[in-house]
């Protein structure tokens, strides 16, 4: 009989094992389904933004003397001489031309924009226009969450989930939202990193100022909320437990005395 009761523990035992291997491996494993539907992703030029700095420099095409483009290079008041801050308005503010409207517009576009402006004032320009940086801020489950700046005008969610070093085990692989300002209005989609798919999704290239949140998982919830029970009636506990202890010492006392 005792031996049927242990094997009966003992299966017990192998079969939650088991079925709790499968559950972690599902809620953990990245790209568990749609690898093989991923297509070569089609990156889009990044457009401008208020608040984005962009880096400005004008040279001359015609004569290794730049002293010509010297004075275009010397525009960027509060940042350093080159960078320009886009307003609120959309513009930046740069010499000889004043203000100018960048919103909306990519790299190429600005370069364009302004090689038509500023072609009267030096011979055979050339300009070159980047984006300082793309900022991206991460929050919730992620092992090193904070505001990630990204030196370069093409940044994936790849690349911001790899210099957050992942989700912590409490994280939720299936729900992790990207939260974005477009044309004034928010929006919010909702990422899925076991599913492959996500290569394929409209916000796997991010865009400046993006906001990614990391969702937590209920066992995390349920562990804040033993601790947080723990700590409001930990005394009381301790007193009931004393006073159980004393009243099982004094029925003991009392049996063994009859």
């Amino acid at each position: 009989m005792i031996k049927q009761i242990i094997a009966f523990f003992a299966l017990v035992f192998l079969l939650t094992g088991c079925l709790n291997t499968k559950k972690f491996r599902d809620e953990m494993q990245l790209f568990q389904k749609g690898l093989d539907s991923i297509g070569t992703y089609q990156y889009k030029e990044t457009t401008i933004k208020p608040g984005d700095n962009l880096i400005v420099k004008v040279y001359t095409q015609a004569t290794n003397n730049q002293e010509q483009a010297t004075v275009l290079n010397m525009g960027g008041l509060g940042k350093s001489e080159g960078t320009y801050q886009v307003n609120l308005q959309g513009q930046i503010d740069l010499p000889k031309i004043g203000l100018q409207k960048v919103e909306g517009l990519n790299t190429k576009q600005v370069k364009a924009l302004l090689i038509s402006k500023w072609s009267p004032y030096v011979k055979d320009i050339g300009v070159n226009v980047q984006l300082e940086e793309i900022t991206v801020n991460m929050i919730g489950e992620f092992k090193s969450p904070g505001v990630k700046k990204f030196k370069k005008e093409q940044v994936t969610l790849m690349d911001a989930f790899s210099e957050a070093n992942g989700l912590t085990d409490d994280g939720l692989r299936n729900d992790v939202l990207v939260i974005r300002e477009e044309n004034g209005e928010r929006k919010v989609y909702k990422v899925d990193f076991r599913d492959a798919k996500l290569y394929n999704s409209p916000i796997y290239q991010l865009q400046q100022n993006d906001l990614i949140v990391a969702g937590i998982n209920d066992f995390k919830f349920q562990q804040r909320a033993s601790q947080s029970f723990t700590q409001k009636f930990g005394p009381l506990l301790t007193i009931l437990g004393l006073f159980n202890f004393v009243i099982g010492i004094t029925l003991i006392i009392i049996t063994l005395s009859k």
